[in-house]
């Protein structure tokens, strides 16, 4: 049996803690696993910790109530609860503090962030918190500010035990030191006791790295040598600057002066090693552990470190190794002119007013809840499922048995798939689990400075290029939110020249921010778009028009190469363990979305809410994410797999992400949610008995006809999902709520619902037709039927309205029909598309689907050839009125797009789908009118 390697390194004199606590792991059991398991002797919490743990879920609710009933504010309410946990924890650990005689065990409460700056008020209320938790294994955390230093030194003379908190540099970390040693030896001088004493000094790393390394790739390569050794810097400055304070440790607690406090029982104040988890998607998910391992250390990991170390760590004492390389490496950062003391000081204010805004949101939480918790509920999704109810709760007992959350949150890969090769593949997918987290790191640091650099640039919009799960939560964001406060936004994901040369014509070319979005930097789409559009700025910007590009990837990938070759502004590296489809809270959504001016950070903590109201402390049928999960795998296997959703003007775009989601995730092996998005809603008789509808709303729509609508649906006994969000800002929550859901939903259907393995064979296709003639891609077969101004493609003669009449009479009971558009996404174009859709669900009594190509090959495409064969698909063509070249390709995008469409039929045939395709000419409007007449007659044939 394999040794945990959290275990292991306590053979090396290094504590595991735990960075997060929350009431519900405390009262499950899932922090007496850690402790019995994996060896974790101790827990550290701050505000940010608190602030997401009692807004992101019901734990704290019943204590809430019951304060505000006894009078009590929204501090003293905070108060309240963040003791309570300490306490609990404290309990928990106290057998730990007692078998290691004092020596590990603690769980840490800090004092207010907005004391960072007040010697006083933090002596003041560090006592108040000591005495409130009334615990021997509590630590008080006390930022290592200037003016916290001297509340330090009294705090330990007091004997209050201290974590030293917001510790970011070496010549800090030596005040801290001298004030531990000071407090000590004056608590002496009083005639106390120092025996019972614990100090930790907690160093964040990553955050280092995180600042520093930005400022290393601006350093010009061919300054002179200072230059070129600092460029090779990249990621090793965080742990130099543990290294060489690891040292001094030694040197103080090794020497004369401590060596008379430690004959009177005194404590080294031993290092812990804080912000662990790893920034750079390039670096290990692991560095900050793997290369601080030590004796007298603490390394306190969040709950995605403590994961990653349990299955891949490699102990081994390395904390002394490459003392003199980390000298050199601090020598040549501050040789190249980069201060690390003014870096350090950047970390310690920004530290601080991070904290500072979490807990002012938890406070503002608490007196929501305070003056609400009592009259209005909180909950957002109500289900309604008519006959499954009972199915669906037993489901949902299954599941809680099968302890799928904790082990979701471990990322245990058998949920999915027991062959090893898909195992692989399901556990590097599973990282937007923690992704809303880091990005909510990554917005002081990264998102909000390159907002801020692109806006004084002086650009004037943003052109987004990318293609499925890279473009659609953009998408979602610039046709859901204004861009009042920021840049307009256009996502461009087709290949018609029509839509591209448009969109061209539309934006200042010299102005406009191009960001190219790929997760493999190998998709063809968004590299075409890259290629014309570099051409374009290149004409007015010559060799600087890499200034006007953006590229967001996965590390390593070719596009990373392209962009640097090119001279792009800035590459965004996301985490390569999210898949596309996945990613709307990474780089992929945000990025765009925070040049619009969106509260990303609202957007985040949402996300972060149901986050945690999906952990695994968390009772199955209160979670609503796994509620939602169970209710669309179950219902799909009771045969109810049409995910039918309702969606409120203001939230059709998300009905396109979702589409994307579920499609892709479940379609495959023959089974699959199939989700019906931005079908027109109709009266109950015109639907059958497969569908499950899900209504989208925001809390006081004024969509009455929807919201009747649905009633009435309702009524009639289809089963409803209704989820209410609260503002648009809830699109953060329901990012995160859907992805666990279709997950969760893809393990009950038995399928990987990570991968894509019919995506492949369309775009193999695409290759192949464009690398034959042009004739070849437009190849007629022998008999064209011609019916008005379409165009039938069929071995039969026959009409046109006759050979359709033939195609919808294969439908069955239970099918659905799929529109593919290879169109011009127009207004009209759209309206009429709506119509023969409606015809179409209301003659066929049949789900419907409309997706326009080249877009819906990289969301439903994967459905259409994986999924259960119940599609009956029409493609949709049409001659380009004109067209555009691609840079040093041999065809334009016109051709493109139509080797696109027929790989995509090809594809269809080869699966044994029904499919056929029908050509719309030039005059597209014309056509489509004469295609809803055929629909009418060969509905009555």
């Amino acid at each position: 049996m394999k040794t945990n390697p959290l275990v292991e390194l306590h053979r090396f004199g290094q504590s595991i803690w735990f960075d997060f606590i929350r009431k519900g792991m405390l009262l499950s059991g899932e922090f007496q696993k850690l402790i019995t398991e994996d060896g974790v002797l101790g827990v550290t919490s701050n505000p940010s910790i608190f602030e997401k743990a009692i807004t992101g879920s019901h734990d704290y609710d019943d204590a809430i109530r019951a304060a505000s009933l006894e009078g009590k504010t929204s501090k003293e309410i905070y108060q309240l609860l963040t003791v309570g946990d300490v306490q609990r924890a404290a309990d928990l650990f106290l057998p730990v503090f007692e078998r290691l005689k004092g020596e590990d065990g603690f769980v840490s409460l800090e004092v207010s962030p907005h004391l960072a700056h007040d010697t006083d008020g933090t002596i003041r209320e560090a006592r108040t918190l000591w005495a409130a938790a009334s615990r021997p294994n509590v630590l008080i955390k006390v930022p290592a500010t200037a003016q916290g230093i001297p509340a330090i030194k009294q705090l330990i003379s007091e004997g209050i035990n201290v974590n030293v908190t917001l510790l970011f540099g070496l010549d800090r970390y030596f005040d801290v030191i001298e004030a531990y040693i000071s407090g000590l030896e004056r608590r002496i001088q009083e005639g106390n006791s120092v025996r019972d004493i614990t100090s930790v000094a907690s160093f964040f790393l990553s955050r280092i790295d995180v600042l520093v390394d930005p400022l290393l790739e601006k350093l010009p390569r061919d300054k002179d040598q200072h230059s070129r050794n600092a460029s090779q810097l990249r990621g090793k400055v965080a742990i130099a600057s543990a290294k060489i304070a690891y040292q001094k440790y030694k040197d103080v607690f090794n020497g004369e002066r401590f060596r008379k406090l430690k004959n009177q029982g005194a404590k080294t104040q031993r290092l812990l090693w804080a912000s662990t988890s790893t920034k750079d998607p390039s670096e290990s998910d692991v560095k900050y552990v793997e290369e601080l391992i030590g004796a007298e250390t603490v390394n306190t990991l969040p709950l995605e470190t403590l994961n990653a170390y349990r299955d891949h760590g490699k102990p081994a004492s390395r904390l002394e190794t490459d003392i003199p390389q980390a000298t050199t490496t601090l020598e040549c950062l501050n040789e190249a002119g980069i201060d690390l003391r003014r870096v350090t000081q950047q970390l310690e204010d920004e530290g601080v007013n991070k904290f500072s805004r979490a807990f002012d949101k938890l406070m503002t939480a608490l007196e929501v809840k305070r003056k609400k918790t009592l009259t209005e509920s909180t909950e957002t999704q109500t289900l309604n499922l008519a006959d499954y109810g009972k199915a669906v709760q037993e489901r949902i007992q299954l599941l809680k048995d099968d302890d799928f959350c904790q082990r979701l949150w471990r990322k245990d890969a058998s949920l999915w798939k027991s062959d090893e090769a898909s195992q692989a593949q399901i556990k590097n997918s599973l990282g937007w689990l923690h992704i809303a987290d880091k990005m909510e790191d990554a917005l002081d640091d990264e998102i909000r400075q390159f907002t801020k650099e692109i806006r004084e640039a002086g650009f004037e919009h943003v052109l987004h290029m990318g293609m499925g799960g890279s473009s659609l939560a953009p998408l979602v964001f610039a046709r859901t939110f204004s861009c009042k406060d920021g840049l307009p936004l256009t996502v461009l994901d087709t290949t018609d020249p029509a839509t591209i040369k448009k969109i061209e014509e539309s934006i200042p070319i010299d102005k406009t921010l191009f960001i190219v979005a790929s997760k493999s930097g190998t998709t063809a789409e968004p590299l075409a778009f890259k290629d014309y559009f570099y051409e374009r700025v290149k004409e007015v910007k010559g060799n600087k028009a890499g200034e006007n590009f953006v590229a967001i990837t996965d590390p390593n990938s070719p596009l990373v190469t392209e962009a640097q070759n090119q001279g792009f502004r800035r590459i965004f590296l996301n985490a390569p363990d999210i898949g596309g489809r996945y990613s709307a809270l990474s780089y992929f959504g945000l990025i765009p979305a925070a040049l619009m001016g969106v509260n990303i950070s609202e957007i985040l903590i949402r996300a972060l809410q149901i986050s945690h109201a999906s952990a695994p402390s968390v009772p199955g049928q209160d979670s609503p994410a796994l509620v939602l999960g169970a209710a669309l795998g179950e219902m799909a296997r009771q045969g109810r797999n049409k995910v039918t959703l309702i969606a409120d003007k203001s939230l059709t775009t998300l009905g396109f992400w979702l589409e994307q989601l579920m499609a892709e995730s479940t379609g495959k092996e023959g089974t699959g949610l199939i989700p019906v998005s931005d079908e027109p809603l109709g009266s109950p008789s015109v639907y059958g008995e497969d569908r499950l509808f899900v209504h989208l709303t925001v809390r006081d729509s004024v969509e009455g006809l929807l919201r009747s609508g649905a009633d009435a649906l309702r009524q009639s006994g289809q089963p409803m999902i209704t989820v209410e969000m609260s503002d648009l800002f809830d699109i953060g929550q329901e990012f995160f709520r859907w992805e666990f859901a279709t997950a969760l939903a893809g393990s009950i259907l038995e399928i990987n619902a990570f991968d894509q393995p019919n995506v492949q064979e369309s775009k193999d296709n695409t290759d192949r037709l464009l690398s034959q003639a042009a004739e070849e891609i437009h190849r007629k077969t022998p008999n064209l039927i011609t019916e008005g101004e379409l165009t039938f493609f069929s071995t039969t003669p026959t009409s046109g309205t006759a050979l359709f009449a033939q195609f919808l009479k294969q439908a069955k009971r239970g099918d659905y029909v799929a529109l593919m558009a290879y169109l011009p996404e127009t207004l009209r174009t759209y309206e009429w598309l709506q119509t023969i859709r409606m015809n179409l669900r209301d003659g066929l009594r049949l789900a419907t689907t409309l997706g326009y190509g080249p877009r819906f090959l990289h969301s439903t495409g994967q459905l259409h050839k994986g999924g259960p064969n119940t599609g009956l698909f029409i493609q949709l063509t049409a001659d380009d009125a004109s067209d555009v070249s691609i840079p040093e390709k041999p065809y334009t995008f016109g051709t493109f797009k139509q080797a696109q469409a027929q790989g995509d039929l090809e594809a269809l045939h080869k699966h044994g789908r029904r499919a056929m395709r029908i050509h719309l000419g030039q005059d597209i409007e014309k056509a489509l009118f004469e295609l809803d007449r055929i629909t009418n007659e060969a509905l009555r044939v």
